[in-house]
């Protein structure tokens, strides 16, 4: 049945993809079922011979409304590809969605919605799941994700930075407003050159500019595979490692800094230490299991909010086991149809 909400045309889905035709051609099916009039733009960096056979796939999808950017060089780092996509969006909101996963058209409806009626909020997102898929027998096992996330609903933006780097989740699968998303990533290829740093400064930008809502609504499907660069990612414990924090975190932090101060009435000093102790709050979550790290980087935590955030972070999440079992009712269609799709591709 056609969404009539999702026809009006008031958002964009930025599709990056690199040299993984058969999940793009999964995913623009999934889209193309719901027959909806969507605005899909894909990013493609793949070799030129996967290019090629992405054009015929995306031809093949005449009732999606799809803009191929196929001009990106297979070297190019991801987040410069989703920034510059974002200078094509031409509708008030967006949101990225990866070629290996799922974002229901549910979820962005709810969250559009939501948006339209809260103009404080940039962004809004739903429940995840994540899943993978035994070939060999046709299971398909799923658990809950990122059960730890929390909307953001402070007035405050260095409240707000606090308190999303001390209980962390990436907010750019978000549906976002499309001024804010371009806003956020604009300046990741300047002050960034790595994939943690890349995905942690447009999440905290956003943030600074507006509050996040997570809903409670089946949102997005994750699947647990390997990058299709075949990348091993570094993160933090490799930059203390070769030494190279130090310079990578002074520009993270500068352009935080940057746009915080246009958006708070403090000096530029007190920003600062806003932000290194928001960074210390989310070194000690990312690195507990990394004890040079807590050696290195556990300084005494001034706030009161930060202190209060600081007890709270080593519970642990009360995340599902593994199940094949069915999801909540209310969530059970879209679960089918993605589920159908992972298994018997159509």
């Amino acid at each position: 049945m056609t969404n009539t909400f999702l026809s009006n045309n008031r958002f964009y889905i930025i599709i990056p993809t690199y040299n993984r035709s058969n999940y793009l051609r999964r995913i623009l099916n999934y889209y193309n079922k719901y027959k909806g009039n969507y605005n899909i733009i894909v990013a493609d960096s793949s070799s030129d011979e996967n290019k090629k056979r992405n054009k015929q796939i995306i031809a093949s999808f005449s009732n999606v409304n799809i803009l191929h950017l196929n001009k990106y060089s297979s070297e190019i780092n991801p987040f410069d590809k989703i920034a510059d996509a974002t200078n094509y969006v031409k509708e008030k909101y967006c949101v990225l969605c990866a070629d290996d996963d799922f974002i229901t058209p549910n979820g962005i409806k709810k969250s559009v919605e939501f948006l339209e009626k809260n103009k404080d909020y940039v962004c809004a997102q739903g429940n995840y799941i994540s899943f993978k898929f035994n070939s060999e027998n046709e299971s398909f096992f799923w658990k809950n994700i990122y059960l730890h996330q929390k909307s953001i609903t402070s007035s405050d933006p260095q409240r707000r930075l606090a308190l999303h780097m001390s209980n962390y989740m990436q907010t750019f699968y978000s549906v976002h407003k499309t001024k804010i998303l371009k806003k956020s990533f604009e300046d990741v290829p300047k002050y960034t050159d790595d994939d943690r740093f890349g995905e942690l400064l447009p999440s905290m930008l956003t943030l600074i500019y507006g509050k996040m809502k997570c809903l409670d609504v089946f949102y997005g499907a994750r699947e647990n595979i390997i990058d299709s660069a075949g990348r091993t990612s570094k993160d933090l414990p490799d930059f203390i490692k070769e030494g190279t924090y130090d310079e990578k975190y002074a520009k993270f932090k500068n352009c935080l800094a940057v746009h915080l101060s246009k958006n708070s009435q403090i000096d530029i000093e007190e920003i600062e230490k806003v932000i290194d102790d928001s960074m210390k709050l989310y070194i000690d979550v990312f690195t507990r299991r990394h004890n040079v790290l807590i050696r290195k980087m556990k300084e005494h935590l001034d706030y009161e909010i930060i202190r209060e955030l600081y007890r709270k972070l080593f519970r642990r999440n009360d995340y599902s086991a593994r199940t094949t079992d069915d999801p909540p009712v209310e969530y059970l269609d879209d679960f089918n149809k993605i589920k159908k799709l992972v298994i018997h591709g159509r």
